[in-house]
């Protein structure tokens, strides 16, 4: 038990996938550093498990030495305050106290009052001489704080999320403490994971952006035909921010300022979800095509059921559509792989394959990406497989018998066999496909559609890019 804790912490502090932009790939780092310190701190006994984990995004800040893993910094060793250098992020300092908990006056006087005790453990310097509370929110599972130093000109941010109605005391014993410098944020997304059921779970949600910006979140996002996702926004009030507790965090988020999108995406930045996912029912394969191994089988289903509900997509249930062996040249080995879909009632599909991999987790990125995903139609998934050689692997129509891959010219780039419709068909250069036209037996038409339709993954959104502004 204790071991299977602490290979679920230690995968939680892999590395992610960096963000689209430098400023995003400096944040992640920070937030691996402190899940590793967390990690080292946990491993040490059995207590690890009531730790909550928190993840930050973008608020975190280089160089943490959480007080609990780490000896005490050097005295007059402090964060170097950073410029309020946008307006954006002054109107986010200025902004009144947010949450559940801003009417709370002797409470939020308290926490001002403990943080400013506490500045210079937490690696503040001096002439940050205001202290603030931006946030202050209480779930019935978990207290959320946000608190800004600051002079005229610079400032710095400390957050933490401690257990539900947690002391100020413990707030403060639980914030992290960057010592390294690093660009405000015009807005603070974060999530902490909790023990559940012998893994991890999120359980909180935040998103922080100035008081007058415009905070939607939406969760029943269909995928059309032609790739494009059709949904409905809501606001989650009039003060700029959103909180959510456990059960509530599958969805996307939209962040607007003064008319221009500033964030969309995943709610949180993309950190929330399950370690490791619960258990669940055998995954039926009833008219799958091939031979179904079911542990891939499970492990793609519950790969695509948390794309789509991280991304605030709604569809019908995955299904199996087929399994087998993927030929040798793709990674060498063989691989057992399953093919699961989730179809919308606006027409389109989103294709998941998954490989047989020794990798200890569904999120282990240490190698190459074990699954590909895409979205089609429910006649035809395209997708890209995994590995160095390029590759794509097309089901449609068990009708079907060949395929032939065009370019952007109508063009044949190349072409293949297709067994009950589904097959792996090699190409040197994947990204010059852009139409695949299935044959029958016969040299007839079964299907034609376009092949340059988005990927859905983890970082970048299913006909919705990822916005970081």
């Amino acid at each position: 038990m204790a071991d299977d804790i602490r290979r679920e912490f230690t995968r939680l502090a892999e590395p992610v996938v960096p963000r689209p932009e430098p400023y995003h790939r400096l944040l992640g780092r920070v937030r691996r550093r402190r899940q590793r310190r967390m990690v080292v701190a946990g491993a040490a006994g059995a207590a690890a498990v009531a730790v909550a984990l928190p993840v930050l995004a973008p608020v975190g800040l280089p160089g943490v030495t959480g007080a609990a893993s780490s000896p005490p910094p050097a005295v007059g060793t402090y964060q170097p305050p950073s410029e309020i250098d946008s307006e954006l992020v002054r109107r986010l300092l200025e902004s009144p106290t947010r949450g559940n908990l801003a009417g709370d006056r002797e409470l939020i006087a308290e926490i001002e009052r403990g943080y400013r005790a506490a500045q210079a453990e937490l690696l503040v310097a001096p002439s940050l001489d205001q202290v603030k509370v931006l946030l202050a929110h209480d779930t019935p599972t978990a207290r959320s704080v946000v608190v800004a130093f600051r002079d005229d000109t610079h400032a710095v941010i400390r957050e933490t999320w401690g257990e539900a109605a947690a002391p100020v005391a413990d707030l403060v014993k639980q914030t992290g403490t960057p010592n390294e410098a690093a660009p405000l944020p015009p807005y603070i997304l974060g999530s902490r994971h909790s023990p559940a059921n012998d893994g991890m779970a999120a359980d909180l949600a935040v998103g922080l952006a100035p008081a007058d910006c415009l905070v939607e979140t939406s969760n029943d996002g269909r995928i059309g035909a032609d790739g494009t996702v059709a949904r409905t926004w809501q606001r989650t009030g009039p003060e700029g921010f959103v909180v959510r507790g456990p059960g509530q965090t599958a969805e996307r988020w939209r962040i607007t300022c003064d008319g221009e999108v500033r964030y969309a995406g995943p709610g949180a930045g993309g950190e929330v979800r399950r370690y490791p996912e619960p258990a669940r029912p055998p995954v039926s394969t009833v008219g799958a095509r091939g031979t179904v191994d079911q542990a891939v089988a499970g492990s793609a289903v519950r790969r695509l059921d948390w794309l789509l509900g991280k991304n605030g997509l709604v569809g019908e249930p995955s299904r199996v559509l087929w399994g087998g062996r993927l030929p040798d040249w793709v990674t060498g080995v063989s691989p057992e792989a399953v093919l699961v879909e989730s179809c919308s009632t606006d027409g389109g599909c989103a294709g998941l394959l998954d490989t047989k991999t020794d990798r200890p987790g569904p999120d282990d990125r240490s190698g190459p990406i074990p699954h590909s995903t895409t979205i089609g139609r429910p006649d035809l998934l395209v997708l890209r497989l995994p590995g160095e050689t390029g590759g794509v692997l097309i089901a449609g129509p068990e009708r079907a018998v060949r395929a032939e891959l065009l370019d952007g010219k109508g063009r044949t780039v190349t072409s293949g066999l297709l067994d009950a419709g589904v097959g792996a068909i090699r190409v040197a250069k994947p990204g010059e496909v852009a139409r695949v036209k299935l044959l029958d037996g016969q040299g007839r038409t079964v299907t034609v559609a376009d092949s340059k339709a988005p990927r859905l993954d983890e970082y970048r959104g299913l006909g919705e890019p990822s916005v970081w502004n």
